[in-house]
């Protein structure tokens, strides 16, 4: 497990509350995560990380897993 992937998975769980272990490559939705959740946990993540995503890279991350990889490109 990378850095990037603990750091997120120990986020996930401080501030999403889902009461399980998320599926990373299944959507922010079929993982139980609202629309609106998704939204401030990017903005969680942000300031975590200290990257700024954009909306149009918001859209076509669309999965954890793909999270994980665009933070490790920025980081």
């Amino acid at each position: 497990m990378s850095g990037t992937e603990s750091r997120l998975r120990t986020m996930i769980d401080e501030h999403l509350a889902l009461g399980h272990a998320p599926d990373l490559n299944r959507s922010f939705s079929e993982s139980g995560i609202s629309s609106l959740n998704a939204v401030a946990f990017i903005r969680v993540v942000e300031r975590e990380f200290d990257v700024s995503i954009p909306p149009e890279d918001c859209n076509r991350i669309g999965t954890l897993a793909k999270l994980i990889g665009y933070l490790d490109t920025k980081v």
